[in-house]
């Protein structure tokens, strides 16, 4: 391998690197006690080096966002695939949302500005979020043709049950246990799809 390929293949891994610490640190220690500094401390870097990569915490946090929609967005299309049935597919996205907030709680905090994640770069602007939302409304309508404005308030529902019951469920696991607040969401999304019949 020659110099020219080994640069990329560097920049990417520091880049990597950078973004593994900060998420490290988060799930460790909270999303507010993420910065510049200690992720460079983090990774024995100098913090201008850090800045090189993300010119602050908003282009690092947009930076995370976008993995996490790029992998629902993968998680989606595979399901997708996977399933003809438009019951089958919300049900099963419902609950791609739901393992993915679970295992990956720092990755869903700064998705969705959750827990001192704040990110001031709009996440609506997002392609794959975009893509993530029309996934859900097609679905929908394959339940019920109706007009757009019509799908766009059944997939707000779906989105407000959904996110709300993560949110919740993150917020309340020290006085309500995990298994519990999935039976419950479980069951909500359950009657959410047969109410679509």
């Amino acid at each position: 391998m020659d110099v020219l390929e080994r640069k990329p293949r560097a920049h990417e891994q520091v880049r990597a690197g950078i973004i593994t610490t900060a998420r490290k640190i988060a799930r460790q220690e909270g999303w507010q006690a993420v910065s510049i500094r200690k992720i460079a401390d983090a990774i024995e870097y100098s913090a201008p080096v850090v800045y090189e990569y993300f010119d602050g915490k908003d282009v690092l946090f947009s930076a995370i966002r976008e993995e996490g929609f790029d992998y629902l967005h993968e998680q989606y299309h595979r399901i997708m695939k996977l399933y003809r049935d438009p019951e089958k597919r919300l049900y099963e996205i419902s609950l791609i949302q739901w393992e993915f907030g679970r295992r990956q709680p720092e990755l869903y905090q700064v998705m969705y500005n959750l827990e001192g994640a704040y990110c001031s770069i709009p996440g609506h602007q997002s392609e794959k979020l975009q893509a993530i939302s029309d996934t859900v409304c097609e679905i929908i309508f394959a339940f019920i043709p109706k007009a757009k404005e019509s799908i766009r308030r059944l997939y707000f529902e779906w989105w407000a049950l959904s996110h709300g019951m993560i949110s919740l469920a993150m917020t309340m696991q020290d006085s309500q246990l995990m298994e519990q607040s999935e039976q419950t969401y479980r069951e909500s999304m359950r009657q959410f799809v047969r109410r679509l019949r």
